[in-house]
């Protein structure tokens, strides 16, 4: 068995031979046409680790090393995709909203308290969109998301359901629950570095990564190796988008314009 074939069969790959399929046209899934929303960061306004996040402070992992780190993480089924697969931790679906700013970010939550062992649960990024939105369906980007998350948390989904925009759901026993979703530290990425992005992956960290090209924010899971590095990512678009939600951007699609890394969830 070649080192390839771990990547899924069902898995397509997006790089710069078909980018243009999946940057001009949404898809139809279940007969609903899916939503993006990202907006591109105004980085005079929020530099660089601003607001509630901090600069990656860390080393990046020297690249001669990421093939055995790869394949290692591969072997004994160690990748954050594994965690939530263990986890039945399944993507978001953003429906027709243009909340994937939000969702991905949600979704990044997810996963740290899988990996922090915490119990699942599901988490709506409806509830913070609205909030920060004023109840629009409108596009920001992963920063706006974050801030609002480690102030105030989020409300799960029991209570506020995924895509709802509806002000019933907006009371103040439901962002009382809230405050037990929050996460108090992230990391800001310097923009179109992939090494870093790299880095937090062989961490076991995901990373909201928003990508102008795409004009789309989206949860890089794993690192991978196809014909050159690239990265498993987690769309917010159900579970009939590629492989249950799964796809593969080869590096130039995969370099983040905007990324934030979520390290600490506090324990509900």
């Amino acid at each position: 068995m070649s080192f390839e074939s771990f990547i899924h069969p069902d898995e397509h790959v997006i790089g710069d031979h078909n980018y243009r399929t999946y940057a001009d046209n949404d898809p139809v899934i279940d007969g609903q046409k899916m939503s993006r929303g990202l907006l591109e960061r105004d980085y005079d306004e929020r530099p660089l680790g601003s607001g509630c996040a901090a600069k990656f402070d860390l080393p990046t992992i020297p690249r001669d090393e990421w093939r055995e780190r790869i394949e290692e993480m591969e072997r004994t089924k160690s990748r954050l995709s594994d965690l939530c697969d263990v986890a039945g931790l399944q993507c978001k679906n953003q429906g027709n909203t243009n909340y994937c700013w939000i969702n991905a970010p949600t979704y990044c939550m997810e996963v740290v308290r899988a990996v922090q062992n915490q119990e699942l649960v599901l988490l709506s990024a409806a509830s913070v969109g609205c909030r920060i939105n004023e109840f629009r369906n409108q596009g920001g980007w992963g920063t706006w998301a974050i801030e609002y998350l480690s102030r105030y948390g989020i409300v799960p989904e029991s209570i506020w359901p995924a895509n709802s925009l509806r002000r019933e759901h907006d009371t103040e026993q439901a962002w009382e629950k809230a405050k037990r979703y929050r996460m108090t530290e992230w990391w800001d990425l310097t923009p179109r570095s992939f090494d870093e992005l790299m880095t937090c992956l062989f961490l076991r960290i995901p990373v909201a990564i928003g990508l102008t090209w795409w004009r789309h924010e989206v949860t890089a899971i794993d690192p991978v190796y196809k014909n050159g590095f690239a990265v498993r990512i987690r769309n917010s678009w159900g579970l009939s988008w590629g492989d249950k939600g799964y796809s593969i951007l080869t590096e130039a699609k995969a370099t983040p314009d905007d990324a934030l890394a979520p390290r600490t969830a506090i324990a509900a």
